[in-house]
């Protein structure tokens, strides 16, 4: 029962007063919009499978100061890469796909693939090594390692793009030997799941899961989803004098066209409650199954040589037997979602402040949630 009134309250923004106390979490979010931290955000916090705390602070948009609301639709930027790898965990799920393979399998363009010293590469990628940062294909700090801000990528289809990392991008390392962030592996990731299933990377991700899962504004930013999310908050960063000024609006891709797999999905705190809530709960979604509870096992279980879970979160905190206790992503445009799984606290807060600007912010909250909720149990 728990766990329906808690997907239930997600569809309500004002909720009733939550039992901890979060008055050290509102004066910090108060005062961080006050000295220019940040502009504004969304936050949603569920304790035990209920939400708790969910309220959106300070502006979406500074000029007119537009306040920020709860459920706000934003670019969460990198939560995408986890949110994909759980879309193919569906498909695994379906018989579709096969983690373990290499995609040579999938993808014949990456058959003898080189590695930047000249050596041949013992063989090419697995998809969980693209989704754990493993598998060896450019890093994002390294030259081109961010083909999304290129002029080529523009217009052209998912196909296209990464036919050309095949042809065109050496591996840094042989697959598998370690860990180094790689966006581009998303690309690559996503377009084997295009072709083991037949639809788009778009259309994919709703049919598999933003559909399932309820999860009714979460999109691929494109043409086609900004109708439909409607007015989104301004993206903003801090200038030389440490100064919230707005980012350079980002072309719209046509639908269907190219951008960044691992870093431009849209979604709300509400929409991402119920991917974690899944998670939280074993797979299960609305009393039914959405993933076996194997397979969530699996998902959480640390990537050998890699700072990931199989599932793309990032491994947090571990036991002394190697289990994950937190797993985590944050996305540059200043988000940040977590699951907390020995105080079973579930946490999203979504920013459009860019977060490399603000690196105390997100640990500072962190502590606060915990401490709010950890409180109320010890009275």
């Amino acid at each position: 029962m728990p766990r329906r009134l808690a997907l239930l309250s997600l569809a309500t923004p004002l909720l009733a007063a939550a039992k901890p106390d979060f008055a050290p979490l509102d004066a910090f979010f108060e005062k961080s919009v006050e000295e220019g931290t940040v502009a504004g955000g969304s936050v949603l916090i569920l304790h035990r499978g209920e939400v708790v705390y969910q309220k959106g602070f300070g502006f979406s948009d500074l000029k007119p100061k537009t306040p920020f609301p709860a459920d706000a639709p934003v670019v969460i930027a990198s939560i995408s890469k986890p949110l994909l790898a759980t879309t193919a965990f569906r498909l695994v799920a379906q018989d579709k796909l096969d983690m373990s393979k290499p995609i040579s399998d999938y993808l014949e363009k990456f058959q003898n693939l080189k590695i930047e010293s000249g050596e041949n590469a013992h063989r090419a990628p697995t998809i969980e090594e693209l989704f754990t940062h493993t598998s060896g294909l450019r890093d994002d700090d390294a030259p081109s390692g961010r083909p999304w801000f290129r002029t080529w990528v523009k217009g052209q289809s998912l196909a296209q793009v990464t036919d050309r990392f095949a042809l065109e991008f050496p591996l840094k390392a042989q697959p598998g030997t370690r860990h180094a962030y790689s966006g581009i592996g998303t690309d690559v990731a996503a377009r084997v799941l295009e072709v083991v299933s037949g639809e788009t990377r778009n259309a994919l991700l709703v049919s598999q899961l933003a559909q399932p899962l309820g999860m009714t504004k979460t999109f691929y930013r494109d043409a086609n989803s900004i109708k439909q999310v409607g007015t989104m908050p301004i993206r903003y960063y801090h200038d030389g004098q440490g100064r919230l000024v707005p980012s350079k609006k980002q072309l719209i891709p046509a639908r269907d066209t190219y951008s960044a797999s691992g870093g431009t999905i849209i979604s709300t705190a509400p929409d991402l409650a119920r991917w974690l809530l899944m998670i939280r709960n074993h797979g299960e979604h609305d009393s039914k199954a959405f993933l076996s509870p194997q397979t969530m096992s699996l998902m959480l279980t640390p990537f050998p040589r890699s700072k990931n879970a199989h599932g793309g979160l990032f491994v947090r905190k571990k036991d002394d037997k190697g289990k994950a206790l937190r797993v985590g992503h944050t996305g540059s445009s200043g988000t940040n979602c977590w699951i907390d799984f020995e105080n079973d606290i579930i946490g999203i807060v979504l920013t459009q402040t860019r977060g490399k600007d603000v690196p105390a912010f997100r640990p500072a909250y962190e502590k606060l949630v915990t401490a709010s909720i950890k409180n109320s149990l010890e009275k």
